[in-house]
């Protein structure tokens, strides 16, 4: 591994999400207190995850097609230029429907990096040195959730949302520089690229895999309870903390256990895919724990808990899929994400479709029960011939689809 052309990397990769986050947060909060209604909030969350499936869609083929670094570095100059756009209605506290739509947009754009990420990642580490580069990144994903929040809190009341949402912008043109300076990395799809295989192709290959579906399967479930109930942290910090803005020590919380994960990763025996199952139930499990707990302080535990050990399930998961054969790694991921950002959009929806008509606590558990049995039933059906192992190359996935 090229340690400085990694550090660079991900460098761009933890600046965004600083940036991201600072908006997330900003954006969440200033909706919630113009309507006093968590179905603005739930309805913001929809449009930033509902175009997100299409964008991770479209971003594993290019990952294994074009150059992942040239279409992570587009992708950042876009985003960055949505959002630049989005302070002009929050400056002039008006039209903030457009906000709904510029977010969208943005998240369409954004989709795809999660795929492009996974696909730079395979080319810039081989073997152990994965673990370390995933570790790293998801140690910096959870740091940017840690610390931008906070920082949210502590400024959103005196300077307002503009300033935030324009640092966002700033960082996704640092972040865009910083890919510019990694070497090109040309497309690796060696085999017949049909629209079949760009669109289908890891779909079908993950499907075949135990521990991919179980992953593919677990992203959707416990994204699916996790964004209904991010959209109700404003209400649920209103009703517990006392103010809406108090859901930045949420997110904190969130974050915090995003680090600790990642560094449990350090232990040599949790390195192992067999980590990935208890892990994603976790995650599942504690959003309905939070959701009917009550009490700030248990609220704060659980949130770090269960991301600590969803952490690690991610640490472990990326190195499976970027240990796949390179010419697939981007559409596999693809497939993954896409199932992630289902998940998102779908408690979205129900959140934003049953606002009026269930409580935010009945919706989280009923989504947790439902994600846990999904869960449950990934892991049916016969072990994979050879489950793959982090420091082995693997053969094509795609191999036996016909094109």
């Amino acid at each position: 591994m090229r340690r400085d052309v990694a550090v660079r990397f991900l460098a761009g990769v933890g600046v965004s999400a600083f940036g991201d986050w600072l908006t997330t947060f900003a954006l969440a909060v200033v909706l919630y207190q113009d309507t006093h209604s968590y179905g603005a909030t739930a309805g913001y969350f929809l449009v930033r995850v509902a175009p997100r499936p299409l964008g991770a869609w479209l971003g594993g083929p290019l990952g294994d097609l074009v150059s992942p670094r040239l279409a992570i570095l587009g992708a950042a100059l876009t985003q960055g230029a949505i959002t630049a756009a989005l302070a002009i209605p929050l400056a002039a506290d008006q039209a903030l429907w457009s906000v709904y739509v510029l977010a969208g947009l943005s998240q369409l754009v954004g989709g795809s990096w999660q795929p492009l990420t996974a696909a730079v990642m395979a080319r810039l580490a081989t073997g152990p040195s994965r673990h370390a580069l995933n570790l790293t990144y998801i140690l910096l994903i959870g740091g940017a959730m840690l610390v931008a929040p906070a920082i949210g809190a502590l400024l959103l009341p005196s300077l307002g949302a503009v300033p935030l949402v324009l640092c966002d912008a700033v960082t996704f043109a640092v972040a865009a520089a910083l890919f510019l300076s990694v070497p090109a990395m040309p497309g690796r799809a060696t085999r017949h690229f049909s629209v079949r295989s760009a669109a289908f192709g890891g779909f079908a290959a993950v499907v075949r895999e135990r521990t991919l579906r179980v992953i593919f399967v677990g992203s959707f479930s416990a994204t699916a309870a996790i964004i209904a109930l991010q959209a109700a942290l404003p209400a649920l910090a209103s009703q517990r903390f006392g103010s809406s803005a108090d859901a930045g020590l949420l997110y904190a919380s969130v974050g915090l256990g995003s680090v600790g994960g990642s560094l449990l990763a350090l232990w040599r025996p949790l390195r192992r895919p067999g980590v990935i199952l208890p892990g994603i139930a976790a995650e599942i499990a504690g959003a309905g724990l939070v959701a009917i707990a009550g009490v700030p302080a248990a609220d704060l535990l659980i949130l770090a808990a269960s991301t600590a050990a969803a952490s690690l399930a991610q640490v472990e998961g990326g190195v499976l899929i970027q240990s796949q054969a390179p010419d697939t790694v981007g559409r596999i991921q693809g497939a993954v994400s896409t199932s992630r950002f289902l998940g998102m959009a779908g408690g979205a929806t129900l959140a934003l479709l049953l606002a009026l008509i269930v409580t935010w606590q009945m919706l989280v558990v009923i989504l947790t029960i439902g994600g846990l049995f999904l869960l449950g039933l990934s892991t049916l059906g016969p072990r994979s011939a050879a489950e793959p192992l982090a420091a082995t190359p693997q053969a094509s996935p795609l191999s036996n689809i016909p094109d």
